[in-house]
């Protein structure tokens, strides 16, 4: 199997750091200037390259491609209607989504475990689903794709760097150098991230609030406020959707009348 990666952005370098000696022959070729040659000669075809230009890539390759093709791109916003030019061409088309974080090419994250949702056509599925294995992933064939899949992602992943963000100041202020705050923060978050994985939701809920402990809640509220208004109003805004989780982890009705007095200032 010959597989062409075609973008060198943060997804195109780091799949293909991951996957060239899991599955076949693989080449990575540029999005701004695809081998019309690698293309010729590829049984799969992937468009790692940004939203707005997947058509357009797509239209530029598809009197490449050969016969029997298939072609998937690696959006989340987008579904395989983009890839129509290909498919008028006879390729196979899909939609292959990791929900994953690419961050750094040179340093693309462990993807054991790892969804990489596909939707499109039967054998462009198989192929993402191939590609998956490869690198360690999971495979699921559902048709997800669009803004309000990508928003969810979006929000799961960005909304836990932005809310990480705004902590590290605060924890500077504390005596922390940066990466150290950085680093000691990460790794908070990772074991979170296990826990959902490994126990689930509600049960991966921690701390004062699925305790009960609406005294260590006021608290907190009165320290941050003195802190750091940004940090006080991210603690205000995340509590009410962590008390949730808690009432759905069992919360008795007291506890969860003491805990809203305690949200509220009372």
């Amino acid at each position: 199997m010959k597989t062409v990666l075609v973008g060198r952005g943060r997804v195109g370098r780091g799949l293909y750091k991951l996957a060239r000696t899991g599955l076949g022959e693989w080449r990575l070729s540029s999005g701004h200037r695809p081998s019309r040659k690698m293309i010729a000669q590829a049984d799969t075809v992937v468009l790692a390259v940004p939203d707005p230009f997947i058509r357009a890539v797509a239209g530029r390759v598809a009197p490449w491609l050969r016969k029997g093709a298939c072609v998937l791109h690696c959006s989340g916003s987008r579904t395989h209607d983009e890839l129509e030019a290909c498919a008028r061409t006879g390729a196979r088309t899909g939609a292959m989504h990791p929900l994953a974080s690419f961050a750094d090419p040179n340093r693309p994250p462990n993807l054991e475990g790892v969804f990489f949702v596909s939707s499109g056509d039967e054998r462009a599925v198989k192929a993402a689903r191939r590609i998956a294995r490869a690198v360690g992933a999971k495979a699921l064939a559902l048709p997800l794709h669009g803004p309000a899949y990508h928003a969810l992602a979006a929000m799961i992943a960005g909304g836990t760097v932005g809310f990480v963000y705004a902590t590290i100041p605060a924890l500077q202020d504390m005596g922390l150098e940066r990466r150290e705050a950085e680093r000691a923060a990460g790794s908070l978050v990772r074991t979170v991230a296990e826990n959902i994985m490994h126990i689930g939701l509600p049960k991966a809920l921690t701390g004062p609030v699925v305790r009960g402990d609406a005294a260590t809640v006021a608290a907190h509220r009165n320290s941050l406020s003195r802190l750091s208004r940004d940090v006080a109003a991210a603690y205000d805004a995340v509590a009410p959707l962590v008390l949730q989780c808690a009432i759905a982890a069992g919360l008795s009705e007291a506890d969860i009348r003491r805990m809203r007095e305690a949200l509220r200032g009372a």
